[in-house]
């Protein structure tokens, strides 16, 4: 059975294949540090993490919507994973919390099978060292309770992500992802996303905080009369339901929790007929 070394040797010094002729031109903006591509099969063995509870759209995707059995069971893990690290967080966020007069601290459902979920990963060749790592709590902690994150919304807190794929000419899928420059989870990998505007829809926020955050465009890597290409890409997008979780975001700010909503952006590549 594969495991996260196999993996990481798989894709070692590879990168999408989109034909000779055309490359990727990825740009960040706003509070995006920069744009990953990032092979998501690296997020399911756990070789590169994702913080908070990012994984849960990667998820519903591949369960739901373009079913991949054995790679949504990856994922299942992974996001349990990322609420253990979740947990940690918040727990370590509410000692600040208990400090402060006239704060709510988060009421934290206790997960029963963390034992379960790390021999699971160990079964599935997952790494789950990078969840269990408390090197990266304590940024986090910090920028979930400054002073913006203590003026605590009284009602649930509402988000939505872009999941942003690239399916190349092998076949391979590569996850659009950004890291960011501030706030809780910078340094980390995450889907462009951010908060939804008073008025807005979830997708209508999905998709503005792509074109916001991220630029992704096809370059020719040749002049255009040498260029020879007979790739095409077909772009898709799919609706995800929003999801309401209590320990969505360990922000102080939303200690009522979080729904989210995300809209997944397909890029598939493929040769011309």
């Amino acid at each position: 059975m594969m495991n996260y070394a196999t993996i990481a040797k798989k894709y070692e010094g590879k990168k999408p294949n989109l034909g000779d002729d055309l490359t990727l031109n990825l740009v960040a903006k706003d509070d995006a540090q920069y744009v990953e591509l990032v092979p998501v099969e690296y997020i399911a063995y756990g070789i590169r993490a994702m913080p908070f509870l990012h994984p849960w759209f990667a998820l519903d995707y591949y369960a739901n919507y373009q079913p991949n059995p054995e790679l949504a069971l990856r994922l299942e893990v992974i996001f349990q994973l990322a609420r253990i690290r979740n947990h940690r967080v918040m727990r370590k966020v509410n000692q600040i919390i208990a400090t402060k007069d006239g704060k709510k601290q988060f009421q934290i459902n206790e997960m029963s099978n963390i034992v379960n979920v790390l021999t699971e990963a160990r079964e599935l060749g997952i790494d789950p060292s990078k969840y269990l790592d408390e090197t990266t709590d304590e940024d986090d902690v910090l920028q979930c309770s400054n002073d913006w994150c203590l003026n605590q919304n009284p009602v649930c807190g509402k988000a939505a992500d872009n999941v942003q794929i690239i399916n190349d000419l092998d076949g391979t899928e590569w996850l659009v992802l950004i890291v960011r420059q501030f706030g809780p989870g910078r340094a980390q990998l995450a889907w462009a996303g951010g908060l939804v505007d008073k008025g807005e829809t979830f997708k209508a926020a999905a998709l503005r905080e792509k074109d916001e955050e991220t630029e992704v465009s096809l370059l020719s890597t040749k002049p255009l009369t040498q260029a020879r290409t007979r790739v095409t890409v077909t772009t898709t997008q799919t609706e995800l339901k929003p999801v309401k979780m209590m320990d969505w975001d360990p922000r102080a700010k939303f200690v009522e929790g979080m729904e989210v909503g995300a809209v997944v952006t397909y890029h598939k590549f493929h040769f011309q007929c």
